[in-house]
């Protein structure tokens, strides 16, 4: 195979994990605003709270599945990134049926701490993408 088309495919995949990440971030968000009504709130925000984090996982997973690929281009190319993302949501029974301060914080902190790790990673890709752009720019020019 061609080194241009191996650097298109993992460009594609690339994108692929990238757009998953965006719906991880865009789901940690709503968790994180609802896990700061949560704290003062009650069993019916921890719902929603939870439904943003599985939404969440969910992105996360998919991304997952697009890194498998984009690893294998990668190595395809001499490139390697994380086989995978770490997963430390809590656990959503203790979170809703256990509802208290100190488990609503602590989801809380989980949250942030998730939502930090999603977005340098998607920061990871976006300068991947831009690095595979330039070596694709280079190769056209030769």
């Amino acid at each position: 195979m061609d080194k241009e088309k191996e650097i298109k495919e993992a460009k594609a995949a690339a994108v692929e994990v990238l757009l998953r990440l965006d719906e991880a971030v865009k789901s940690l968000d709503g968790a994180s605003k609802m896990s700061m009504i949560d704290i003062f709130g009650g069993a019916f925000f921890s719902v929603i709270k939870r439904k943003h984090i599985q939404e969440a996982n969910l992105s996360i997973k998919e991304a997952g599945i697009y890194l498998k690929s984009l690893n294998k281009e990668l190595g395809d190319i001499g490139m390697r990134l994380p086989e995978e993302i770490s997963d430390t949501l809590g656990d959503n029974i203790a979170d809703i049926y256990f509802d208290n301060i100190f488990t609503d914080v602590r989801v809380a902190k989980e949250i942030k701490d998730k939502l930090v790790e999603v977005k340098s990673f998607r920061t990871m890709i976006e300068n991947l993408i831009m690095k595979l752009d330039k070596e694709l720019d280079e190769i056209k020019e030769c």
